[in-house]
């Protein structure tokens, strides 16, 4: 199932950002000593909130989660909108204090895309990508603010392979807008894909400082979408957005159920299987293929919800999940393209469905690959009594591997 990639509709509800952007986002400020920067994450699920400080291990200060209104989830423009708006109030409730801040740009709102390009001396690759992508969308090259990841060791008949992330030049202002509202001095717009890839970074210090250079696939399973990422140590060789994500799980149950999208997102919470069993009657007394008294008598309970195996309809999301494998599959095909007798032999899965672990078994089962959950907070020091809010540090935090890379990575905008 192909996708054409494309911006998301806010900038059209946002109107105009104030102040002016610069001609990249290297030029719009500099890291300054000061206030720890507070990293947030506008996303599908909810607006997330970190500040970390020190090095070695860096240690978390606070975080807080304000999840998204079940109503907005299918709604970006006003999902982002809310947030926003929300920003301020629920930064003076949590009583986070901080003087400079930065921010992920959400993945709705940008595209990645991979790229050949023919190196031209004197003239910036983004600029060279920028002129491919607006063609390719249809937007003015002025629009765009792009930067571009060189693949190393891809360069073929004067072509170099590169990652190309590309957002709105008025959208990132209003990002930049977003946290001078609640007085941040803005360091730091920084990509979900970098973010993962110092996560990694993180994970792989964490489990002893050795450099983990098999080539491994990281899959960051949100709410929206899906975020595949193939990395040769600690570089990305591969990026990619897949719109797919549990919301549609929750639609494929909605349809098959007729019950609404909370109820859907409950009874999936629930499965232990994420497609019905053949159940085959065995019976321990009476006529061959009978089923026993006690599963006559009475509706069993099915996996997820509702009644017994044969009785009604059930939850089957294969076709979701298959499609998903596919895109991934792609994924995989196109880094063996690049890298011929380089397999990818394992998958790392974060993001907020990746505390699913019936999700997790069955995806490393059809892509069959050795598989891994990180949880990024159980690797950041915690120094006395965290101030933490919307979510609990006693269970595995999966979805925070964005922006715990993105409060990691150099704050110079």
């Amino acid at each position: 199932m192909k996708r054409k990639p494309q911006f998301g509709k806010l900038g059209k509800h946002l109107g105009k950002s104030k102040g002016k952007l610069g001609t990249s986002l290297q030029s719009v400020g500099s890291m300054r000593p000061g206030a720890i920067p507070l990293m947030l994450e506008f996303g599908v699920s909810g607006l997330k909130v970190l500040q970390l400080s020190g090095h070695n291990p860096s240690s978390i200060s606070a975080l807080a989660f304000m999840p998204t209104p079940d109503d907005l989830l299918d709604n970006p423009a006003k999902r982002l909108l809310f947030q926003m708006d929300a920003l301020p109030k629920f930064l003076k409730g949590e009583k986070i204090n901080a003087t400079r801040g930065a921010c992920l740009i959400p993945a709705g709102q940008m595209v990645c895309k991979h790229m050949q390009i023919i190196p031209t001396e004197g003239v910036p690759n983004e600029q060279i990508a920028a002129a491919q992508l607006s063609s390719q969308i249809g937007c003015d090259p002025g629009s765009l603010l792009v930067r571009c990841r060189e693949v190393p060791g891809v360069r073929k008949q004067g072509k170099q392979e590169v990652i190309c992330y590309g957002a709105s030049r008025e959208f990132v202002g209003r990002l930049m807008g977003a946290l001078k509202s609640v007085k941040l001095d803005p360091v730091g717009i920084h990509n979900e894909f970098d973010g993962l890839s110092r996560a990694m970074q993180l994970r792989d210090d964490s489990a002893g400082g050795g450099k983990n250079s098999k080539p491994r696939l990281v899959l960051d399973l949100g709410t929206g979408s899906t975020k595949a990422m193939i990395m040769h140590g600690s570089s990305i060789v591969f990026a990619r957005t897949i719109e797919l994500g549990s919301r549609h799980f929750d639609e494929t149950i909605c349809h098959q159920l007729r019950c609404t999208m909370l109820e859907a997102r409950e009874m999936r919470h629930a499965l232990t299987e994420l497609r019905p069993k053949q159940k085959v009657a065995v019976a321990s007394s009476g006529l061959p293929g009978m089923p026993p008294p006690s599963e006559a008598s009475e509706p069993q309970p099915a996996p997820g919800g509702g009644f017994g195996a044969q009785r009604g309809p059930q939850i089957d999301l294969s076709e979701p999940i298959e499609i998903m494998c596919d895109e991934i599959s792609m994924c995989l095909r196109y880094h063996d393209a690049l890298f011929p007798g380089t397999k990818v032999e394992s998958v790392v899965f974060v993001g907020g469905q990746a505390k699913h672990q019936p999700l997790l078994t069955e995806l490393a089962r059809r892509l069959k690959l050795e598989a891994q959950s990180f949880d990024p907070l159980a690797c950041l020091a915690r120094s006395g009594k965290v101030p933490v809010s919307g979510l609990d540090l006693r269970a595995a935090q999966p979805g925070w591997a964005a922006i715990v890379g993105g409060a990691l990575s150099p704050m110079d905008l």
